[in-house]
């Protein structure tokens, strides 16, 4: 009786133990894949962000170009000098505005991130 009893108990310990064991491994394996999806992520939305930028970049030089072939022929066609001081400080409060629009992008998603986490 006293070994059936030791027997029943060797094998309660086994099987529960196995059951821990095999749940480990599967959370282990949940988070490998959690980790590997969002490393894609991270590489994916990083290629968007590169392609994104390069977009901005030659549509930057197009907007130059035109800048200054628009100041030429403003200048062949004899458009005083305050008209065109006025455009350059016009030109100087867009840049402000844009590089405040960026700044403020920049810490609306940092105070996300540090939202989220």
């Amino acid at each position: 009786m006293t070994e059936a009893k030791e027997r029943a108990e060797l094998l309660r310990r086994v099987n529960g133990d196995s059951s821990h064991v095999l749940r480990i491994f599967d959370e282990e394996a949940q988070a490998m894949q959690s980790v590997r999806s969002s490393a894609h992520e991270l590489e994916n939305a990083n290629a968007i962000g590169e392609a994104i930028l390069s977009t901005i970049h030659g549509q930057r030089e197009r907007l130059k170009s035109a800048h200054r072939k628009a100041l030429d022929v403003l200048n062949t066609v004899g458009i005083s000098n305050s008209v065109l001081r006025l455009i350059e400080r016009r030109n100087r409060v867009d840049q402000w505005i844009k590089y405040a629009g960026m700044l403020l992008t920049v810490i609306f998603v940092f105070a996300f991130v540090l939202w989220r986490s």
